[in-house]
């Protein structure tokens, strides 16, 4: 199995090209992790919970690092016969799991991530790589300005201006693509996987699902383990923690109570628990954990960009009480939305090529998500090309947001907003940034459902990797099955309209997990709605949220204002996006907190990324 294995989240690591004079941010802990075949150091770093396997051929060095269900001797009879670096480029393109793949042959690097972005792989002009931006920022240099302001965008960061950092001259490599490091001159990148072509049947799909899922838990679950797990009832973390429970020799399944004040959560997972004999469940109560915004407060240095969702403290909590359990793996069911469910602008692809089943749907779609009859038209008869989406969602960034109860339908993506307390300064920089990104701006795949599919995937794979970051303090590994690569491609490849249906809930799943789960786990069609636990964090720390206004980093940049931030912490939060908002404009003050000195600029300047 793999050459190491420690315990921790995802290591920091740096990749070389094959050349002299070429060094590496050093940090404590650091070395080298695999060689080139000239013998020049190719990875250094530090692994912590990843696991690395290093193949040495003929035609070049393989290293693979992170979660592999594949061990030495199936990765090397895979490479057997390889004699030029394509030959070991196809032998480890769609290895299966969670992991970063380097490939050094003929003097050149080839390295990639995963789809999902779980692992991200990030360059600059200079000759390196790394899977942390802030890696590649030490020294010189500067905070980026525009990127900061886009991050204040909801419901986030759009295609392809997601692919940028924080850090000028820093970017992150898409998931699709792999980089390129010459033995001179600097990366480059293409294309190493393309979307794709949703035609498999659900009854097709499932089978296939049931064996990538299964292999996906089974496989990170070692002999005589303790593993820890999510069990919120759903039907997303309950069909993983039953998984992992097969294969634990002790499953400790935690459950939180009292998220909101109708939550059928945890009666769902206390039956689901029934069906786990000698599992280990434990109730614990929100009322003695940190409160659901307090990781604003927290300005330790640990991620390498904002937080993108809720940077809760009770993260590290739980991994803290898993690991006093014995549990050095976490396992979630996040992502399991994002894959499981096509977003509803499937119907508009839909019905140019099944009018019939389209209409069923749309009108069961309409029904649910209570569109009128003007955004329902709107959305199935929008022709656009997604630059042109984008230059228009440039014009309208300061239009009112869409109130609680009618969200309008997605085009490209959902509507793009700004909070009320940005400059305009500040939003003049995002929409110039949508505006010149229209031009050339190419969709992630050939339809709306699928292009927009991959951009929430990528949303949810971001996050789950910060996630991970903050939990690998407690000396805990979070693993989400469900953005595996090779669960990620099946669920695409699957007819949208069957993946997704106004009438079921989460139907491929279902099907996939009939004769492996028991049936009882996979009745539930509720999903608890958590915005009462974060308007409660919103009532009960406004104050202390408004004291973050005080001497703020970024009013000091000049990309909010800080009055209006403070009177809209201080408001009551009234249901619909500014909550949102507010905690996405929030994470990125914490963040910068914890980068910038209080009483000087620093290295903050204004740019781009080009």
């Amino acid at each position: 199995m793999p050459d190491t294995h420690e315990p921790g989240g995802e290591g920091e690591f740096v990749v070389l090209p094959d050349r002299d004079g070429v060094r590496a941010p050093a940090a404590p802990g650091t070395e080298v992790l695999a060689a080139h075949p000239s013998g020049r150091p190719l990875i250094v770093g530090v692994l912590r919970g990843d696991r690395l396997l290093v193949s040495r051929t003929p035609a070049g060095t393989v290293a693979v690092l992170g979660f592999c269900p594949v061990d030495r001797r199936l990765l090397e009879s895979r490479l057997a016969g390889s004699r030029t670096p394509a030959d070991l480029y196809r032998a480890v393109s769609g290895l299966p799991g969670s992991h970063h793949v380097v490939v050094s042959s003929g003097g050149t690097v080839r390295a990639w991530g995963t789809l999902a972005h779980t692992r991200r792989l990030f360059h600059g002009a200079g000759p390196l790589a790394s899977n942390r931006a802030d890696l590649l920022a030490v020294g010189a240099t500067a905070l980026d300005e525009t990127a900061l302001a886009l991050r204040l965008l909801l419901p986030g960061v759009p295609h392809p201006l997601s692919e940028t950092t924080v850090w000028q001259g820093v970017r992150s490599l898409p998931g699709d693509h792999f980089l390129e490091l010459p033995p001179d001159g600097g990366p480059r990148t293409g294309r190493r996987w393309s979307p794709p072509h949703p035609e498999l049947t659900r009854a097709q799909a499932a089978v296939l699902l049931r064996e990538a899922l299964s292999t996906a838990v089974h496989a990170r679950v070692e002999a005589g383990a303790v593993v820890s797990c999510d069990l919120s009832g759903g039907l997303d973390s309950t069909p993983v923690a039953y998984l992992a429970w097969q294969r634990a020799a002790r499953l400790v399944a935690l459950t939180l109570t009292g998220l909101t004040s109708e939550d059928d959560d945890t009666g769902a997972a206390v039956r689901a628990a029934g069906h786990m004999t000698g599992a280990d469940h434990r109730l614990i109560s929100v009322d003695g954990l940190p409160h659901a915004l307090e990781g604003l407060f927290d300005t330790r240095p640990r991620h390498d960009e904002p937080f993108q969702g809720l940077q809760s403290a009770r993260f590290l909590e739980l991994a803290r009480l898993a690991r006093s359990a014995g549990s050095r793996l976490h396992l979630t069911g996040h992502g399991g939305d994002e894959v499981l469910t096509a977003p509803p602008s499937y119907v508009h692809t839909l019905i140019r090529r099944h009018p019939l089943t389209a209409l069923n749907h749309l009108y069961g779609q309409r029904g649910l998500r209570r569109w009128s009859v003007r955004q329902t038209w709107q959305m199935v008869s929008d022709r656009r090309p997604y630059g042109a989406w984008l230059a228009h969602s440039a014009r309208h960034l300061r239009s009112p947001m869409p109130g609680q109860w009618r969200v309008p339908p997605p085009l490209w993506h959902q509507a793009l907003r700004l909070p009320p307390w940005i400059t305009a300064r500040a939003a003049q920089a995002v929409a110039d940034a949508l505006t010149d990104a229209a031009r050339h701006a190419r969709p992630l795949a050939e339809t709306r459902t699928q292009h927009l599919a991959l951009e929430n995937i990528r949303t949810s794979g971001r996050i789950a990797r910060l996630v991970d970051q903050l939990t690998a303090e407690a000396g805990v590994q979070t693993a989400t099955p469900f953005l595996d690569d090779r669960v990620v491609e099946i669920c695409l490849a699957t007819r949208p309209e069957e993946r997704s249906s106004p009438w079921e809930f989460k139907p491929l799943l279902r099907e996939a997990l009939a004769r492996t789960v028991p049936s009882g786990m996979l009745r539930r069609s509720t999903k608890n709605d958590m915005a009462e636990d974060v308007h409660t964090g919103l009532r009960g720390q406004r104050r202390r949220l408004a004291a973050l206004c005080d001497d703020s980093r970024l009013a000091r940049l000049g990309l909010i204002d800080a009055g209006e931030l403070r009177q809209a912490c201080l408001a009551p939060q009234r249901p619909g996006p500014l909550p949102a908002a507010l905690i996405l404009t929030l994470n990125c003050e914490s963040w910068l907190r914890s980068r910038v000195p209080p009483t000087s600029r620093g290295a903050v300047t204004g740019g781009t990324d080009p």
